[in-house]
């Protein structure tokens, strides 16, 4: 009987927890108050004026603080999401900084000068970084280099079938729509070459599921795949 109270008293506390942390900060330009923080449910928020914080519940609801503001922030449907508690942890790690090893891996290997920009968009896939890239698993997707000047051909091959294609990239774009007749696989690995570049960019595509329910779930999906980079970018358009 004794282990069973104390086997019960433990579950309430550990319950207790998982709903007290309900809220995670996923950016702030508050002081004392960090990207990454977590915030108990019904805790009181001060963000001073001309500051403002955005917070995620568990549901993956956004609500953003704009001050003056000092009181409970109301982020509807704030419990009993299916892996909520789970969100807001992973949410928490990749904003505060988790997750940086395979990103940083691509960033080493990357043809030299295709970094000197990167997208604004982090539905795009960047032909100049190798490693692991998301896209939409639904709708257009679309390929990103990060010097538009010059009209280019842009080659492409799966390495699992050994297909080819190419395609002509107009001067003056920085984004062109994946070819119309090469298959786009979930998971597959494609070599990338823009002509003139000394090196080619090897890519693993991962399809982003479409039922997902919030952007914050896809981030948080696509961080898990080693999309860090723009698990981050989507992060940052969450209002």
């Amino acid at each position: 009987m004794k282990w069973m109270l104390l086997s019960t008293a433990l579950f309430a506390a550990l319950s207790f927890q998982a709903k007290a942390a309900e809220l995670v900060v996923i950016a702030s330009t508050a002081p004392g108050i960090a990207a990454g923080a977590m915030i108990e449910a019904g805790a009181k928020v001060t963000v001073p004026k001309g500051a403002s914080v955005t917070l995620v519940s568990q549901s993956g609801k956004a609500v953003t603080l704009s001050g003056p503001f000092s009181g409970v922030p109301d982020v509807g449907g704030g419990g009993g999401a299916k892996g909520g508690g789970d969100l807001v942890k992973s949410l928490a790690g990749l904003v505060s900084g988790g997750g940086k090893s395979s990103e940083s891996l691509g960033a080493m290997r990357a043809a030299p000068g295709s970094l000197a920009a990167r997208p604004d968009d982090p539905w795009v896939i960047n032909v100049g970084r190798p490693g692991n890239q998301c896209a939409p698993g639904k709708g257009k997707v679309r390929l990103w280099r990060g010097k538009s000047l010059k009209a280019v051909e842009l080659k492409l091959k799966n390495l699992s079938d050994k297909s080819r294609s190419e395609s002509a990239w107009p001067a003056g774009a920085s984004k062109l729509d994946w070819p119309k007749n090469f298959p786009l696989i979930d998971d597959g690995a494609y070599m990338a070459r823009l002509k003139g570049s000394r090196k080619a960019a090897k890519i693993v595509i991962h399809l982003v599921p479409d039922d997902l329910p919030t952007d914050a779930h896809k981030a948080v999906w696509m961080a898990k795949k080693g999309c860090v980079g723009q698990a981050r970018l989507l992060l940052g358009f969450i209002r």
